[in-house]
């Protein structure tokens, strides 16, 4: 009998609450930092406004740490078992934002203030960073509901729904507090700490949950039949083990490319996203939907221009991304809808310069845009690492493919603003057209995962031009009629027991 049959429909929201929930914290926290830093520059800087390098070293912060976790968090994932290792990551995450909350709230320099905010926003970026590799191997390994696709996707769109909500948080929040902002723009002290404070309580309520998960039945599998060891006790290997399993799978130059591949399409996709994401509240100042005459009035318009993207491009792109994969292919989905945004992207540019163009034409080519974004890559870049590897190696192969995202993410972070007061609004979101079209290019490196089955991608016939396209969709293959061997370990989808 499957897993999935077995298990009530509470059982599949739990699961799909413990394994979204750091991504959810991913989606809020990245959110939530184009609005508050904002904030910190009417509060601690002479002219209200952060410089521009200090913004970025805040803003850049948090994708450093998450380099640092996707590389360590799926290393040690695939090394010791994701059982051992899956809740660490919110301990990091959960410590890390508290302490941004606390910071003190007198006697810093400017300088002092940056260097704290950007230390901690680091250490919570550690732990939202291990969340990719862990929560992704285990969307894909544990058949809860639904297809491989639509599982891990749903696990995904935790960080829209992150976003969305952090987005809710903060218009709520500005409403709440105009008066005393009227008042004494000091009040904005504890806005920004509730609004920042708020997203890893979530995170709190899921971490014991998180810490007592079992192991997945495809990692023990592994352990026991690959490796030889016992299958009861720990499922533990070692980082030895590990490294050598890396090394023998991609000595092959097919999986070395397929690994180039999803990482420089996720490198390149992170510099246009963060690009707008990050700077959400300069973007919407820039088409003139941020300005105010007092500073309740710019965080007031900033929050519901903010609201308007998330509600009606950001968050929708998402769930309708968890669709696509199975009905157009990964591969697909994520070409088309690279050279979509980069369609969108020129003609956005083209118009913005034109002092004619309305605002409200502009902010539905920027909603627009976010939702053909995140309806394909955002979704595909996620979706393809999960799956193109097989189960030894996927939380490190993910992780690569992750961190090399958050090198683009790194680089927008500190160099957008900059580049927008060099170059223009016009000029940046045209480099991010050209950009996207060199993600669809690569694309085309990446083998499709529609309609394989376990056996299929153990044996590497997703390379095989020969493969039928028609073979049946990979929801499919959770049918009770499905036997899960010992060697069909590839990138696993259903857990499925004899009856």
């Amino acid at each position: 009998m499957s897993e999935e049959i077995s298990m009530s429909l509470a059982a599949k929201l739990r699961f799909l609450i413990i394994a979204g929930v750091g991504l959810f914290s991913d989606g809020y926290l990245n959110i939530v930092i184009g609005l508050v830093v904002p904030m910190i520059g009417y509060l601690y800087f002479p002219k209200g406004s952060v410089p521009a390098i200090q913004g970025a070293e805040i803003k850049g912060a948090l994708s450093i740490g998450m380099v640092v976790g996707q590389l360590g968090f799926g290393l040690f994932g695939d090394a010791l078992g994701r059982h051992k290792v899956y809740g660490k990551e919110l301990i990091f995450t959960i410590f890390g934002t508290l302490m941004v909350v606390l910071l003190p709230w007198k006697g810093m320099s400017h300088s002092s203030i940056i260097t704290w905010l950007a230390i901690w926003r680091t250490v919570s970026g550690v732990g939202i960073g291990g969340d990719y590799p862990m929560s992704s191997a285990l969307a894909a390994e544990k058949s809860m509901f639904g297809s491989r696709a639509k599982r891990i996707l749903s696990v995904f769109a935790c960080i829209g729904v992150g976003g969305f909500t952090s987005s809710i948080v903060n218009t709520i929040l500005i409403v709440a507090a105009k008066s005393a902002v009227d008042r004494d723009i000091r009040a904005l002290e504890w806005v920004w700490r509730l609004l920042l404070g708020l997203g890893v309580i979530p995170a709190a309520l899921t971490l014991y949950a998180r810490l007592t998960m079992s192991e997945t039945k495809p990692y023990q599998n592994y352990v026991a039949k690959e490796t030889g060891l016992s299958s009861s006790g720990s499922h533990t290997r070692g980082l030895k083990e590990q490294f050598a399993d890396f090394n023998e799978y991609f000595k092959e130059p097919k999986h070395g490319r397929t690994l180039f591949a999803v990482s420089a399409v996720w490198f390149l996709y992170d510099i246009a996203f963060y690009g707008i994401n990050y700077n959400q509240s300069i973007i919407l100042n820039k088409i003139g939907y941020g300005k105010g005459a007092t500073p309740y009035e710019t965080l007031y318009n900033t929050a519901i221009g903010n609201i308007i993207v998330q509600a009606a491009g950001y968050l929708p792109g998402f769930f309708i991304g968890i669709f696509l994969a199975d009905w157009m292919g990964r591969v697909r989905q994520q070409f088309i809808f690279c050279v979509l945004t980069s369609i969108l992207y020129a003609i956005w540019a083209g118009v913005s310069t034109r002092p004619d163009t309305p605002v409200g034409g502009l902010m539905t080519l920027f909603t627009i845009s976010q939702l053909v974004l995140n309806a394909g890559p955002n979704c595909t870049t996620f979706l393809l690492p999960a799956e193109v590897f097989p189960t030894r190696v996927r939380g490190t192969a993910h992780g690569i493919a992750a961190a090399s995202g958050k090198a683009g993410a790194i680089l927008t972070a500190y160099a957008f603003a900059t580049i927008v007061e060099k170059i223009g609004l016009a000029g940046v979101l045209g480099l991010f057209s050209g950009i996207m079209a060199l993600a669809a290019a690569i694309t085309l490196m990446i083998p499709e995962t529609k309609g394989l089955t376990i056996d299929d991608i153990e044996h590497d016939r997703m390379y095989s031009k020969s493969l039928d396209a028609s073979r049946a969709d990979d929801s499919q293959l959770s049918t009770p009629s499905t036997i899960m061997k010992g060697s069909d370990l590839g990138v696993v989808v259903p857990v499925i027991e004899k009856a």
